[in-house]
């Protein structure tokens, strides 16, 4: 409301400035049609009650300057008397219609809000032994969620993080997106190995590409009325990903306040190990494995990678959105420099310099989405009393 006052103002003052003007010239100088602008333009930048204000102000003027006072013949007052009336009526219309376009697009837009959100919760996450922060910026415009995705669960297993990219961007990915994510939920409570997770997200992307309503989207008229462009289209389908986690027991802090971490990679970028000394090094897998979709060609399954992190020690994970991310000039993003001068911030500081330095870097015009997650270990916070949450390094009580 307050944003609209402005505009209020000036059209009362536009209003104002032609009656002035109006009045100090000749009878025979009609200024009537000027004033009439005054609605219409109402209509289109203030409120629908400043809108209707306006109108029934600019019709009283017009009319009692030239319908009444003016002593002119009875056609010329019929006529200011009509027009004025046409024109503050179309304006309270479109006024009208206006702002019940923008209350439809409230709705539709708080709708599609609860369903993104649905799909990929806000940050920060935490389980009984990790915090997870970080943040989700989608390339397409007005959207929440695009191409990307991630997922914090907190098994008797340990915590599984998931952090992945479909091929492809914006609002369209979202399926191959979302059966990935159900697999994953799924898998980590059923599925103590990373390795057996892996499987049945890739299991769940095969199932996707079966369905119906896959099939439906692929129809041959859509792509030249050729079928092997559809099979081609859904065997380029794949999805890279990155699943982490914690390997601890139900109150096993780790040995010497290590925290054991687990990493399986299915084509992804290789997370970052940020320590408490500041260093930081990219945490490259032995054997990296082929994207989620694409898991039939190997000869061999894909392996887990084990790391025991030292107390204080951070990993974070991001996807190619941010290390493709480029300047107006070309130049690709320095994510490694980065970070290597942010290190010693908070996650908290960290992540906002990292998102307001992307955003410097591509003139606020990303080419892909974007996803950063900062894995770190959780110290007690308010209202855990009586929970599982381990302190850095401390023994679960």
């Amino acid at each position: 409301m307050s944003s609209r006052r402005l505009p209020f103002a000036l059209v009362l003052a536009y209003l104002g400035a032609v009656v002035a003007v109006d009045l100090m010239t000749p009878s025979n100088l009609r200024l009537d049609v000027y004033a009439a602008l005054a609605p219409m333009t109402a209509a289109a930048l203030c409120t629908y009650w400043q809108t209707v204000f306006v109108g029934v102000l600019d019709f009283c003027l017009m009319v009692a300057h030239h319908g009444v006072v003016n002593g002119e013949v009875a056609v010329n007052r019929v006529g200011s008397f009509v027009g004025n009336a046409l024109m503050v009526g179309a304006s309270i219309a479109v006024a009208r219609l206006r702002r019940d376009a923008e209350s439809l697009l409230e709705r539709v837009r708080a709708t599609g809000e609860a369903a993104q959100r649905a799909l990929l919760r806000p940050l920060p996450l935490r389980t009984r032994s990790v915090v997870v922060d970080g943040f989700y910026v989608s390339s397409q415009r007005e959207a929440l969620v695009g191409g990307d995705l991630y997922e914090v669960v907190d098994t008797p297993y340990g915590t599984r993080v998931l952090i992945g990219d479909v091929r492809g961007k914006g609002l369209g990915t979202l399926g191959a997106g979302a059966a990935v994510l159900t697999a994953f939920r799924e898998a980590a409570y059923h599925r103590r190995d990373l390795e057996g997770g892996a499987v049945a997200m890739e299991q769940g992307l095969y199932r996707y590409h079966r369905s119906a309503e896959y099939q439906a989207l692929l129809q041959p008229e859509r792509h030249g009325g050729r079928p092997e462009d559809v099979r081609m289209r859904a065997a380029e389908e794949f999805v890279t990903a990155l699943v982490f986690g914690t390997e601890e027991g139900p109150g096993d802090p780790g040995v010497n306040g290590h925290v054991p971490v687990v990493f399986v990679d299915c084509g992804h970028l290789a997370p970052f190990l940020i320590g408490a000394d500041g260093g930081v090094r990219e945490l490259e897998p032995a054997d990296a494995g082929l994207p989620l979709g694409l898991g039939d060609l190997a000869a061999a399954p894909r392996t887990a990678q084990r790391v025991a992190l030292p107390p204080g020690c951070r990993v974070l994970a991001c996807t190619d959105g941010v290390t493709e991310a480029r300047s107006p000039d070309g130049g690709f993003y320095p994510l490694a420099e980065r970070l290597d001068a942010w290190a010693a911030l908070p996650t908290p500081q960290l992540l906002g310099r990292l998102r307001a330095d992307l955003d410097a870097h591509t003139g606020g015009r990303l080419q892909d989405d974007v996803a950063v997650l900062v894995m770190e270990r959780a110290a007690e916070y308010p209202g855990t009393a009586g929970r599982d949450v381990l302190t850095e390094g401390a023994p679960a009580p």
